[in-house]
Parts: C-alpha cells; sequence; structure tokens
C-alpha cells in the first residue's frame, strides 16, 4: 500500500514528473490532488492525472515515480 499524498507530496511528484519530461506538455491535475492543492483537503489517496501529449519517456517515468514517491497515481480520461 502506497501513502497517502499530501500537499508537499503532490508537489515533490509535480517536480520529479517534470524532471522526467523531454519535451514540453501539459499536466491536468483532478480529483483529491487539485483539492489538496488548494487546501480544500489534507491528503488524497491517489494523484489522478491527464497527460497532453502521453509521451512514452513520461509514462514510463510514472511506473519509477509511483514506486520512489510512495503515491499511487492514476492516468485520468476525459
Amino acid at each position: 500500500m502506497r501513502e497517502l499524498a499530501d500537499a508537499d507530496r503532490v508537489r515533490a511528484f509535480m517536480r520529479a514528473l517534470g524532471s522526467a519530461a523531454q519535451e514540453e506538455g501539459v499536466v491536468y491535475f483532478t480529483g483529491g490532488a487539485t483539492a489538496v492543492l488548494v487546501g480544500w483537503r489534507g491528503t488524497t489517496v491517489d494523484v489522478d492525472i491527464k497527460l497532453e501529449p502521453e509521451s512514452d519517456a513520461l509514462l514510463r517515468a510514472l511506473t519509477r515515480l509511483k514506486d520512489e514517491l510512495r503515491l499511487n497515481v492514476e492516468l485520468a480520461s476525459p
């Protein structure tokens, strides 16, 4: 079981994902992660994201980052 994500852990994930990017793109955060980042709640069970574009480098990095940061990360669909 991975740990709950507070704002500091979500921000650490954002920095790590940005470092793994090899090209410009956009990451949309949805669900509980947005509520945590704006201070509406203290933690979330997972971090739901939508990548645009979905690059192979970032998708591969997600597996590593989930383990390193002990976060549940899910890809959101529109």
